[in-house]
């Protein structure tokens, strides 16, 4: 595919004003068969009032980049509201396009574009934004901004940290097969939590993973540094964000996909509290463990099957110390396992052993309840 260096507006391929069946009109800057290198720092305004007025296009129509390399600053323009239509085919962003204190008060789509990094602050769409099957190289930081029609995100990529911080979703927010994972593969960050939600949250087949998170008090100078640069996110954030996904999840009837947040909600909860140990909290880590060990948040059979065999066995072990009970008497570990079956305390004359098998039994009795709660747990 052939390159094209621009240095200015002139040299830019600008095709004739096309009108869609609908009726509406758009302009195409660029082509597919080379990429425009764009050298200069290019300004959306600039570039209506020096060509595409010669052209016939006026304020209502759309206007298209095609294969569009914007190797320096990209800017609207310089006032506060916008209101063209843009749409970005195969563009390659190398600095961040100027979404500050603006109001687009038209539709932005990119589509198979790729991003160095993207910083919004302050900005307000009151039409739909998409962002379909595009890249993420850097910290995608969305700062109070306002979504008053659809948001999308699907089938693009985050390399690195994605925050929404003190942004509100008024309507959809669309992150269907969206992949929250670095080249590499390590999972990065999605963090929903300082959100304003009044609409609701799609996530279907999304990509988002167990990412590192870290103590940082919600009362420091650090907890407002990192939600507004996003280089680390902190680890009651990470949770409040698998809590919003479920509740998102299961207001959609997706008990399935909601479960996968559950315990990742409740594996963060766990990592939290080890991470904020005191003897007050000792009780939440132990009850989160047991929950872990037993059969993993609810999510695996297997785990609650090993649970309830190895504490019969040692139970069993135990017990085998009284001469009522053989170790390698199959049918008296059965009768262990059956949680009805109390026909030890008629043979046993020991107040220790009793205690044993008291305790076994009520081991061995919540171990069967968690397996039952993981082959439910798609109710």
């Amino acid at each position: 595919m052939e390159d094209r260096e621009i240095d200015n507006y002139n040299k830019l391929e600008i095709s004739t004003v096309t009108k869609n069946s609908d009726g509406t009109q758009f302009v195409s800057v660029g082509g597919f068969n080379h990429i425009s290198h764009i050298r200069f720092e290019f300004s959306v305004s600039e570039l209506y009032e020096t060509r595409l007025k010669e052209v016939g296009v006026n304020s209502n129509d759309k206007i298209e980049f095609l294969n569009i390399f914007f190797r320096n600053k990209f800017i609207f323009n310089n006032r506060k509201i916008f209101k063209l239509a843009l749409e970005f085919a195969k563009c390659y962003f190398k600095f961040n396009p100027s979404f500050r204190d603006k109001i687009f008060e038209n539709k932005i789509k990119f589509r198979l574009c790729e991003f160095e990094r993207i910083y919004m602050n302050n900005v307000t769409f009151n039409e739909y934004l998409e962002f379909d099957n595009c890249l993420f190289f850097g910290k995608a930081i969305i700062s109070k901004c306002s979504f008053n029609e659809n948001v999308v995100f699907t089938k693009s990529t985050f390399h690195s940290n994605c925050l929404f911080t003190y942004s509100n979703f008024e309507k959809l927010g669309i992150f269907s097969r969206a992949k929250f994972h670095d080249k590499h593969k390590n999972p990065t960050a999605l963090d929903l939590s300082q959100a304003i939600i009044n609409g609701q949250l799609i996530f279907f087949d999304t990509i988002l993973g167990d990412y590192k998170a870290f103590k940082i008090d919600s009362d420091s100078i650090s907890f407002d540094k990192t939600i507004s640069e996003g280089d680390v996110i902190p680890m009651q954030n990470k949770r409040e964000t698998f809590r919003i996904i479920k509740h998102q999840l299961l207001q959609q009837n997706n008990v399935i996909e909601a479960e996968k947040y559950d315990k990742l909600e409740k594996q963060t909860l766990l990592y939290e509290t080890y991470k904020n140990f005191k003897i007050k909290n000792m009780s939440n880590l132990f009850l989160l463990l047991l929950n872990k060990y037993s059969n993993n948040y609810k999510t695996s059979w297997l785990y609650a099957l090993i649970f309830t065999l190895s504490v019969a066995s040692i139970s069993h072990s135990i017990l085998s110390i009284s001469e009522s009970n053989d170790f390698c008497d199959g049918l008296k570990f059965i009768k262990l396992l059956n949680p009805i079956d109390f026909s030890f305390y008629s043979d046993a004359h020991s107040g220790k052993i009793y205690t044993v098998y008291f305790l076994a039994k009520i081991s061995i009795g919540f171990g069967i309840y968690q397996l039952i709660q993981a082959f439910r747990k798609y109710r």
